[in-house]
């Protein structure tokens, strides 16, 4: 993973001076965060300016950073981590600068959120979240800079699948999908190789379109052909190793509601079921309800839930604290993973889980070790 710039660090310690944000006021901002956003919505649409501020975006796309930011916050306000904070801020910067909004969207924004803040939180409450929001607005050209220099993506990359990953993600952006066929197929003949090639060559290479769409080098189109291209292949790969009768028990694969990053719960839900496991794999952003009342009827051995965007962290949790209220599934395990919870481990703190994996192997050997010990 790169290392934090000096800028970052900079930041970091003026930021640190903010927090933490008591729990009442973090209480009161979730309870009455879509009121907030409602507020925050009508003052920017009003802003004369803003068409200047979003570009050529629709309205919708603005709309939609508000509401992921609420739910950002109410998780930032109750855990008070600076470090993810800063590292969410950065990034909006960075990521909608680069989809054609201004820099100065932001201190614009801000200003909204604390006149929503102060509309709907009681007076005292809301002065430790105003301060935050004050802290980006003085902070606003320092925070150009560090989100022009913060750029890498973590990666975990095995020397010896490296050189393969440059030419997966080559032709993953040419949008070549028989090359990428061919380099799956000619270098595929194991369980192994088929978990190498998941965890160094697939993962690294979606972190980088992920870069490249965060510095707007390529278009939304371009990212998800590149997606695609990554679903038929695993989809080309996994039946050379599915195996017809499973030795263990039933399991739930899924991303959290809201989350629609289902790669990664798709490559923990193949190597789980190569391993023995009967899984239900649902994809991305399966209502908590829905995924809760599938959960009592099939009575899986455990639920594995993925989170790839930081804003999805209170809708997981809630998730899980619905299926811990079924009495049908008292003894059903919980797993937690996905890209935020591997770049950000504290969040596991935070919620009622049996266990944590960081990778798709590290899932399968935690399952095996779950079902070893039943």
């Amino acid at each position: 993973m790169a290392n934090d710039s000096k800028t970052f660090d900079q930041l970091l310690i003026s930021l640190d001076k903010s927090l933490p944000v008591p729990f009442s006021s973090a209480q009161e901002y979730w309870e009455t965060q879509e009121k907030i956003v409602e507020d925050v919505n009508a003052s920017m649409t009003g802003n004369p300016e803003i068409k200047t501020l979003i570009g050529q975006n629709p309205f919708s796309l603005m709309y939609d950073n508000h509401a992921n930011h609420a739910a950002f916050m109410s998780n930032i306000f109750k855990i008070n981590d600076s470090r993810l904070l800063l590292k969410i801020i950065l990034w909006a910067y960075r990521t909608y600068q680069a989809r054609g909004f201004s820099y100065n969207y932001f201190p614009e924004a801000m200003k909204a959120w604390i006149y929503a803040v102060n509309k709907n939180l009681d007076a005292e409450k809301s002065k430790p979240i105003i301060s935050i929001y004050n802290w980006i607005i003085d902070n606003h050209e320092l925070l150009i800079t560090g989100a022009q220099e913060i750029t890498e993506p973590p990666h975990f990359i095995d020397s010896e699948w490296g050189k393969l990953k440059t030419e997966f993600f080559s032709a993953m952006l040419e949008g070549n999908t028989n090359k990428t066929l061919k380099i799956s197929s000619d270098n595929i003949q194991s369980v192994s190789d088929l978990t190498n090639f998941y965890l160094h060559v697939i993962q690294p290479a979606l972190y980088d379109v992920g870069l490249q769409w965060e510095k707007g080098y390529i278009s939304v189109a371009q990212e998800h052909l590149a997606s695609a291209i990554v679903t038929r292949v695993m989809s080309s790969l996994y039946p050379r190793f599915a195996v017809l009768e499973q030795n263990k028990g039933k399991a739930i694969v899924s991303a959290a509601p809201n989350e629609f990053h289902e790669i990664g719960p798709r490559m923990v839900a193949d190597l789980l079921e190569i391993d023995g496991w009967n899984i239900d794999y649902t994809g991305a952003n399966v209502p908590a309800p829905d995924l809760v009342s599938m959960a009592v009827e099939r009575k899986p051995f455990f639920i594995a839930i993925s989170i790839g965007m930081p804003f999805n962290i209170d809708r997981a949790d809630s998730l899980i604290r619905q299926i811990r209220a079924e009495k049908a599934l008292r003894n059903t395990k919980i797993m937690l993973g996905g890209y935020s919870l591997a770049t950000n481990p504290q969040l596991r703190k935070l919620m009622d889980l049996d266990g944590c994996g960081d990778s798709a192997s590290d899932a399968v050997k935690l399952a095996a070790e779950w079902w070893d010990n039943a």
